[in-house]
């Protein structure tokens, strides 16, 4: 089955259109973006929370990476790719057997498929040890790691579009997660009712199934191997080849994986530094007191 990837939509109206039904309008194109996490916060072994995953505009980047996603998925005698089943060789893996050199060349082959359809990367990582020590004051108003994470990937896609497709929006589409979904919509509304521009690019919440919907899969690749890869920088080890091939930025093409990564560092100097400064500021009286 051929998935509708975009559809065309009028334009807000304007004083040029007019109420016309048949006057001249401009349509806009839905860039579409599928993300997935990895990494639970409420889980205390878990050292880094991630939320990554690909955006693209039209419909030639979704077609090549599907038709070249199924055909790996025929060839290798899987049904979908979840790399939290994939690595540690559980369901439908488990009878497989698999080491890792064949693991490898399977992921490869999956890379390959993301870089010819030439997607547009986003990440963020948190320390959430970091994270939980905040004050509750903050995180009543950011939220908890997943939903901090969110946030951000949302504001890092609402300023590209403003500098690449300034007259496009995005339709953002997440996997089926029964403890996120809720939690994530709310945030999603509560971003578009404080930003206009929020409000103008995000235009479309979904959630999807990632065994329909292939691109999550690849997002699922793209999260799983964020998040090893910054637990590996902060064991002080090298990332892993197969993570250095995903964003092997090729002669003249634009760089494909755009990310933040909130260390504790990071959180005091860039979040709790400027609460306090403000909350200093507002305690000095002015002149004439």
């Amino acid at each position: 089955m051929q998935l509708p990837y975009y559809v065309a939509v009028p334009a807000f109206q304007t004083e040029d259109t007019g109420s016309d039904p048949f006057g001249p309008q401009r349509w806009n194109l839905v860039i579409r973006a599928f993300f997935d996490d990895s990494g639970k916060e409420s889980d205390p072994s878990n050292r880094v929370v991630c939320i990554a995953g690909y955006l693209a505009a039209g419909e030639t980047p979704w077609n090549i990476l599907g038709d070249r996603w199924r055909q790996i998925l025929l060839t290798h005698g899987i049904s979908w790719l979840h790399m939290k089943d994939f690595m540690p060789d559980k369901d439908e893996y488990a009878a497989l057997k698999w080491d890792w050199p064949k693991k490898k060349a399977v992921l490869e082959d999956f890379i390959g498929a993301i870089r010819a359809a030439g997607l547009i990367g986003f990440g963020v990582g948190i320390d959430v040890d970091a994270w939980r020590k905040i004050p509750k004051e903050i995180t009543r108003k950011e939220g908890d790691a997943q939903q901090f994470c969110f946030a951000r990937i949302m504001r890092m896609i609402v300023e590209r579009m403003k500098v690449s497709a300034p007259r496009d929006f995005v339709s953002v589409h997440f996997d089926c997660d029964r403890n996120f979904t809720p939690a994530r919509f709310q945030r999603f509304i509560g971003i578009r009712d404080r930003d206009p521009d929020a409000k103008l690019y995000l235009q479309s919440f979904t959630i999807a199934d990632p065994r329909v919907y292939i691109p999550l899969q690849a997002a699922d690749l793209l999260a799983w191997e964020s998040r090893k890869d910054v637990l590996r920088r902060m064991g002080g080890f090298e990332s892993r080849e197969e993570y250095d091939s995903i964003f092997q930025i090729l002669p003249d093409y634009f760089p494909t994986y755009i990310s933040e990564l909130w260390l504790e560092s990071d959180i005091e100097e860039q979040i709790l530094k400027p609460i306090r400064e403000a909350q200093q500021a507002k305690q000095v009286p002015s002149e004439g007191e």
